[in-house]
């Protein structure tokens, strides 16, 4: 059995001919637009989601072992208040971003929000001059010298004294458990904490 078609074959030309101009001139006109969407797509890639943002602001002031502290808050505060003010990506020399890392879950992460420049793995190492602030004058001894707990305690209370808090840790056990320990157990090097690997947990430690 043989099949009609619609319409003469001379409708059928021309209708296919319409549709065919239609397509170039479709092309023509999406054409132009293709770098700036593939572009957007590149730049909305290396952006954080703004609901990862807002969540993360929820968690300020609270340790990767969901121990809330006002103080930790008030670190993260003043840390991404300097970077903001100083235009800067270099977390770890500014002091009060040390701090705050060691005692929240989300700073790189709101640091990211802020600035989309910032990065977790390729961020500059931890500034000498602040591992120095950490551990004393040992530090530019002939092979330097780990942190020790107390080193750390009296850190993190400098910087609170620093940026003028006025919150406080519920106490120093409270800092060396929820804090201290949670460092200690990941870079696994016994009692004390070398450079390189309180370094190495800045950049590659989870939920930082």
């Amino acid at each position: 059995m043989r099949i009609g078609l619609c319409c003469p074959s001379p409708c059928l030309v021309s209708l296919l001919f319409k549709m065919f101009k239609a397509a170039i001139i479709f092309a023509s006109a999406i054409m132009p637009l293709i770098p700036s969407v593939f572009g957007a797509a590149v730049v909305a890639r290396d952006q954080i989601d703004p609901l990862t943002c807002v969540g993360a602001a929820k968690y300020i002031g609270i340790s990767g072992t969901l121990y809330y502290s006002p103080a930790c808050a008030n670190l993260e505060f003043d840390c991404l208040s300097t970077l903001n003010t100083t235009a800067s990506t270099d977390l770890w020399s500014v002091p009060s971003c040390v701090a705050g890392a060691t005692c929240s879950g989300t700073l790189m992460t709101l640091a990211q929000c802020q600035n989309p420049a910032v990065s977790k793995p390729n961020a500059p190492h931890l500034n000498y001059n602040v591992y120095a602030s950490i551990v004393g004058d040992c530090a530019w001894q002939e092979g330097g010298c780990p942190i020790t707990s107390q080193n750390y305690i009296d850190f993190f209370y400098g910087q609170l004294t620093a940026i003028g808090s006025t919150a406080w840790p519920s106490s120093a056990e409270d800092v060396i458990t929820h804090y201290w320990d949670p460092i200690n157990a990941w870079t696994n090097t016994g009692a004390t904490i070398p450079y390189t690997n309180f370094d190495d947990w800045l950049h590659y430690a989870p939920g930082l």
